[in-house]
Order: C-alpha cells, then sequence, then structure tokens
C-alpha cells in the first residue's frame, strides 16, 4: 500500500511548474488587454468629447440663425424677406468660430434658405471642432443638422375678409358684419366665401370698398375657390406649435368646452382640440370634434381661440381677437356681444358659418390690431417648426 502511495506521488512530480506558467502566461494576457484598452480609453473619451461639442456647436449655429432672423435690423442680422443673395457667414460660406471651454477653438457654418409660405426658413448647421481646415493635422469631428424655423402668420395680415368661411353661409335677418372703419391690414371685404351666402330680411354686409352701400361685390364675395383660402389659413405646423404653446400656457382643452361669466378662459392663445387630440382629417369623426360655446354674461375674452372643430359664441359675449374655428362657427348674441376682430371658419367637415344677432351693432367688426394681436396679448418670434430638426450622418 505504501509503494502505491509512493508511486502515484511520484508521478506527480513537476505538475506545479507548468499550472505555474499557464496561470502566468493567463495573467499576462489580461494584463495585456488591460494595457490596450487603458491606451485607447483615452482616445476614445477624446473623440466623445470633440462629438459632443461639435452637436453643440451646431446648436449654437441654429440659435445664431433664429437670432438673426429676429433682428433684421441688426449689423449681423439677416433681412426679411430673405434677400436674392444670402450674405456671409449665412450661406455656409465661413466658418463661424465659438470658443470650446477647456478644448482650444471650434466653430460652425450655417445656411439659411427661404422654405415654405413665406414664413418659413430651412436651416442647415454644422458643428465642427477644433476645425474644417483641411490643412489642420489636429483629429476632427463634426455633426449635421437640418431644421425648420417658422414664424405664426396672422390671418388678419394676408385674408381679404372681415368674416372668412369655407363653405356655406347664412346671415340672419337684421345681422351685419361691418369691415369699413379699420383699413390697418388693408382694406378688407366684409364677407367672404367658397360657399353661398344666404341673406335674410336686413341682413348687411359692408366692406371697405369707399362708400355706404351694403351687399354689393366689394362688400362680399361668394363661391370663392377654396384653395385661395391656403395663402392665409393657418398651416398644420402653424396649428401644431399654437398647440404647444397653449400647452405650456396652461390654456389648451378638449372636447366640449363651455365658456361663461364664471369660467371665461385666460386672454391670450386659447387652443381647443379634438377629443383625441389628433389633427382633423376627411376621416375625423364627428365624435371626435372640439366643440365650444362661450355664452350667457360671458364678459369679454381677448386674444386667439382656435377650435378643432365648431364655436359658437352667444348671449352678451365678447371676442376681441381671432376667432379660428376649423369647422363651422355660429354667432348667436344680443346686446352688447360680437366679436372686434375677424372670424376663420375653414369647414373642413362640412360645417357652415351662421350669423344670427338681436338687436344693437354689427355682429362682427373687423379690427385690425384685436385680430392680430389680440389687443398685444399676442406675439410669436421665429420658432422651431415641430417635427422639422433632425440630425443627419454624413
Amino acid at each position: 500500500m505504501k509503494e502505491g502511495t509512493a508511486a502515484v506521488l511520484g508521478n506527480q512530480r513537476g505538475v506545479a511548474i507548468p499550472l505555474a506558467l499557464i496561470t502566468l502566461l493567463v495573467l499576462a494576457s489580461l494584463l495585456l488587454e488591460l494595457s490596450a484598452m487603458s491606451a485607447t480609453e483615452p482616445s476614445i473619451a477624446a473623440n466623445q468629447l470633440r462629438s459632443a461639442q461639435a452637436a453643440a456647436l451646431a446648436d449654437a449655429g441654429l440659435e445664431r440663425a433664429i437670432w438673426a432672423l429676429a433682428h433684421p435690423g441688426s449689423a449681423q442680422g439677416l433681412a426679411d424677406p430673405l434677400p436674392a443673395v444670402i450674405p456671409s457667414p449665412y450661406d455656409g460660406s465661413l466658418l463661424v468660430p465659438v470658443t470650446a471651454a477647456g478644448a482650444g477653438r471650434g466653430g460652425f457654418r450655417l445656411t439659411v434658405a427661404p422654405g415654405g409660405g413665406g414664413n418659413e426658413r430651412d436651416i442647415v448647421a454644422v458643428g465642427w471642432t477644433p476645425t474644417d481646415d483641411p490643412g489642420d493635422a489636429r483629429a476632427k469631428a463634426h455633426h449635421r443638422l437640418v431644421a425648420t424655423i417658422m414664424r405664426i402668420r396672422a390671418p388678419a395680415d394676408a385674408a381679404p375678409c372681415a368674416l372668412c368661411a369655407l363653405g356655406d353661409l347664412e346671415v340672419a335677418a337684421g345681422a351685419a358684419a361691418d369691415a369699413r372703419d379699420d383699413t390697418t391690414c388693408g382694406a378688407k371685404l366684409g364677407a367672404w366665401t367658397s360657399g353661398t351666402a344666404v341673406m335674410g330680411p336686413g341682413a348687411e354686409i359692408w366692406g371697405a370698398d369707399g362708400n355706404a352701400l351694403s351687399n354689393e361685390p366689394g362688400d362680399i364675395a361668394q363661391g370663392q375657390p377654396a384653395e385661395r383660402a391656403d395663402a392665409w389659413a393657418f398651416t398644420s405646423g402653424e396649428l401644431a406649435a399654437l398647440r404647444r404653446l397653449a400647452q405650456s400656457r396652461g390654456t389648451y382643452y378638449r372636447g366640449s368646452v363651455a365658456f361663461d361669466g364664471a369660467s371665461l378662459p385666460k386672454d391670450g392663445l386659447v387652443f381647443v382640440d379634438t377629443v383625441s387630440g389628433a389633427p382633423i382629417s376627411d376621416v375625423t369623426p364627428d365624435t371626435d370634434l372640439a366643440r365650444v360655446v362661450v355664452g350667457g354674461g360671458a364678459g369679454v375674452f381677448r386674444g386667439w381661440m382656435i377650435v378643432s372643430g365648431t364655436l359658437e359664441i352667444s348671449g352678451s359675449a365678447r371676442l376681441r381677437g381671432l376667432a379660428y374655428a376649423l369647422n363651422g362657427f355660429a354667432y348667436r348674441g344680443a346686446g352688447p356681444g360680437g366679436v372686434e376682430g375677424q372670424v376663420v371658419a375653414r369647414g373642413l367637415r362640412g360645417g357652415v358659418t351662421v350669423i344670427q344677432r338681436m338687436g344693437g351693432g354689427p355682429a362682427i367688426r373687423f379690427d385690425c390690431a384685436a385680430a392680430r394681436s389680440g389687443d398685444g396679448l399676442i406675439s410669436f418670434g421665429w420658432m422651431l417648426k415641430p417635427g422639422s430638426y433632425r440630425e443627419l450622418p454624413d
């Protein structure tokens, strides 16, 4: 038994040295790998830093474009409308240097071009760090972004009418719309419709045509091509921006809403969306459309009221500003009530526009300052068009 044990032990002599060598080899491999990784980590970190700086510089270029458009009178501003030849640095011909804290210098190239509808500008901004000079041997990074910035138009500036209705217009007996007193935004028709205007006994429409006669071609235009409204109606991008602004201001609603003296909305911008919050399309069911009633002794609302559906103003309620309904509009009021500003009814789901008035002055009286800015409560500068910001690979 002792001889067998000795034989086994004798056969295992010398095993420790190979095992130790194998272990040392494994440890050496791990050390070499870790050394290689530690050697490349500074390079990786430097690349990530340059990429982040280039992205920040591209964003700085976008902000520079917005500033230039907002200050057309400045020496570094951009004229409005844009000149035929875009000046440097807004033509992409010059790297605008920006100091990047703790990492030398970088900059951006910026291209500004006209966008759609005259109220949009397309921006391409490319951030470079530390430079875009091909003769500079240092490692470089760049980041490209494209965006569209826009300025929301006031329909009062371009629309030809105090009461603008796509679809049919019904003006009941004794009701009136008057655009004679204010030509600050241009001489307006009293009413414009793509359908037929049905006038009740004693109903009157006055345009700023230089005479006191009503219901003439210079006062009301019927059967107009509906596509002409595209020049002054809000675009989908403008509506999306207005929706977001109302959400940020706490004046965004959905579905059916009733405003009266006890629940008058805050002056400024009010946006009442569909029940689902989705934009109106050809397949939007009637049950999804918003319905807003401003009634009773609701007092005075000043600003823009935009409704993704039907808007009705009744009783002695007054609106000084813009009443904009994406479907139908109705005014059924009396006493001191009415709209002092402008009414736009888009009729997207076949809604009609109805004007009724029991006594008092005109149901709708054009007022440029009220329609354009809600007596100064509505003011929009250049802003990012929703959904237009994109980062592009090379």
